[in-house]
């Protein structure tokens, strides 16, 4: 190329970028920019049509975005399947520059078709449009007269196609930006604002105003989950939110936490009256694939906190509170005294593991009685931890935090591994029919890794499975969920004894016991403590021992303190019992010397 080509190359090359880099372009602009570049690139080589032509993505096809010949048009098509050979030169050229289309083989396939329906072509250059993925179109210069083109022809197409790639992968960007901006401030299954954006909102207007923060739970929906499934999980989740979205009012800000969880902020200065509406409005029933859903949602609601994020956990421990009173429909504000409390059980938690590690749970183990022989029939194993700072931790105090953090996993397989220990050295000292009972919670039970473990620590000490019972809550029981009743069946199967701890608290479904294989039930020990001023809670006990005795299960009474409890259980034909009448949650060094003392 000459000096003098050079330089007009140069500056036809620097109007192209200026026309394309005059601003940051929009998607919306793209088209109208591509215009101007193929008007500008139409009268720089003195040709009559200069289009820009991009790969179908659906399909091996070329579709033009724009065409210049006078005027603008869009909408051709070229199919790979009439023009392979040309689409093949698009992989591996620069510039494809033919001066006398009627002879040249290249574009043989073109020829007179395509030239003749575009003006009755003779000379062209092409050039690919080429992006970090590869030729994604071509740019095409074309002119009804016959010309020689020249290196400054070739580049400028070359140019012109760079530019249009230039322009393409701008938007891209902008797309990949909007996508990512999106991805991180927005919720993708309901396309409500995420927590990022919710702090961003609310810290500008906590602020300014007097704003609440609340923390709403859509009650139970693991369970909705597990009878309908995933997908109709999704969709309740989907419902839930659009329904929520349209009730908001001028001031009010919406956000979804996780999947069970959405974050509310008012303004409203009467905020029960506020709920109480959003309540009735949500709890309306709808369809989900044929089925009649109605949700119940829980309420955590703060003032407290300067920022976002302080009054969303102070809003948290809220509702965690009103969760530990009742399951559904709870409604609580936060107060200063839950702070402490949480406080409190954050070191707790922070301490459970390390407990574990350092030794510092033991187990004690309370006897239980055949109350037809009065010979021990076995022992139930208690947790307890003794901190070196806090003193003896009550059960009821770390046992829900375990679970809730979900170190009761750990905590419960240390239990049952002691527990299957301790039997075999019972056996080993020459203790006959002697059993077991553990204790296990409802997010042990669901473990993926539980019956391994316990079948392999019953082989390991060699205790037979018949020596085990597994104490599970009469909710876990009665949960109509497939992998709950899957673990019962292989649990009974294999000879360990099943036994529903505390039951008369929750459902008492009798219609479900008859299908189950349980062999025992446990009465609590409520019950047990107004058993003989109370005729309600004698009748209660008296029904449930009659029609367990019909479902062929036994009965264990816990909490047992008194004689005369002792008596109307035996009257009423109460198989086993357990309590402080018979002996405390003994140490483990203390129970053969217990066995070898006791009498009945």
């Amino acid at each position: 190329m000459s000096t003098m080509n050079h330089s007009l190359f140069r500056t036809q090359q620097q109007r192209l970028f200026q026309l394309a880099k005059a601003k940051r372009i929009s998607a919306l602009e793209l088209q109208s920019t591509v215009e101007k570049l193929c008007e500008a690139m139409a009268e720089m080589i003195q040709c009559e049509r200069v289009s820009v032509w991009v790969f179908d993505q659906e399909g091996p096809a070329l579709n033009a975005v724009n065409v210049y010949h006078g005027t603008h048009s869009k909408g051709e098509v070229l199919h790979k399947e009439q023009f392979p050979y040309y689409f093949s030169l698009l992989q591996g050229t620069r510039v494809l520059s033919i001066s006398d289309v009627s002879s040249d083989e290249r574009v043989g396939e073109l020829y007179p078709h395509y030239f003749k329906e575009a003006g009755n072509i003779r000379s062209m250059i092409d050039a690919p449009i080429v992006m970090a993925n590869g030729v994604i179109g071509v740019i095409c210069c074309e002119t009804s007269r016959q010309t020689e083109w020249g290196k400054l022809d070739e580049s400028l197409a070359g140019s012109f196609a760079d530019l249009i790639a230039f322009l393409f992968d701008s938007i891209q960007q902008q797309e990949l930006e909007k996508r990512l901006e999106h991805l991180a401030y927005y919720d993708q299954l309901t396309s409500l604002p995420n927590l990022n954006l919710f702090y961003k909102e609310a810290d500008s207007r906590i602020e300014k105003g007097h704003y609440s923060v609340c923390y709403i739970e859509i009650d139970q929906l693991h369970q909705m989950v597990d009878a309908l499934g995933y997908d109709s999980g999704d969709l309740i989740v989907k419902k839930i939110a659009e329904r929520f979205n349209r009730m908001l009012k001028n001031g009010e800000f919406l956000a979804k936490a996780d999947q069970a969880h959405f974050v509310f902020l008012t303004d409203r200065v009467n905020i029960e009256e506020r709920i109480h509406q959003i309540q009735f409005l949500l709890t309306t029933p709808f369809k989900v694939n044929n089925y009649d859903v109605a949700a119940s949602f829980s309420f955590g609601i703060s003032q407290s906190g300067c920022s976002a994020k302080e009054r969303l956990q102070t809003a948290q421990i809220a509702l965690n509170r009103g969760k530990e009173l009742s399951s559904r429909n709870s409604l609580t504000y936060f107060t200063d005294e839950m702070k402490d409390t949480s406080r409190d059980h954050f070191e707790i938690e922070m301490n459970l593991r390390k407990g574990l590690e350092l030794n510092q749970f033991t187990l004690y183990y309370q006897p239980q009685i055949k109350a037809s022989t009065g010979m021990v029939s076995g022992f139930e194993a208690l947790v307890r931890w003794n901190h070196p700072e806090i003193g003896l931790v009550a059960p009821d105090v770390f046992i829900p935090l375990a679970e809730s953090t979900g170190f009761i996993v750990p905590l419960g397989e240390w239990i049952i591994e002691q527990s299957i220990r301790k039997m075999s050295e019972l056996e080993q000292t020459g203790a006959e029919n002697i059993m077991i009972s553990v204790n296990i919670s409802p997010r042990q039970f669901i473990h993926e890794n539980l019956p391994e473990m316990i079948f392999r620590t019953l082989a390991l000490y060699n205790v037979a499975p018949s020596r085990l019972c597994l104490e599970i809550t009469e909710s876990v029981a009665m949960e109509e969920n497939t992998l709950v009743i899957e673990r019962l069946n292989l649990f009974s199967e294999k000879g360990i004894r099943l036994s529903i701890d505390d039951f008369g608290t929750g459902f008492s479904a009798f219609v479900y016991l008859q299908d189950y294989p349980v062999h025992e039930i446990k009465i609590d020990r409520e019950f047990i403590k107004v058993l003989t001023d109370n005729k309600k809670s004698k009748a209660l006990v008296k029904t449930i021992i009659d029609l367990a005795g019909n479902l062929e299960l036994s009965v264990i009474a816990e909490g047992v303190e008194t004689p005369a409890q002792l008596d109307l259980l035996r009257e009423l034909g109460c198989d086993y019992f357990q309590g402080y009448l018979i002996s405390r949650p003994l140490p483990s060094d203390e129970l053969e010397k217990w066995m070898n003392q006791f009498e009945y």
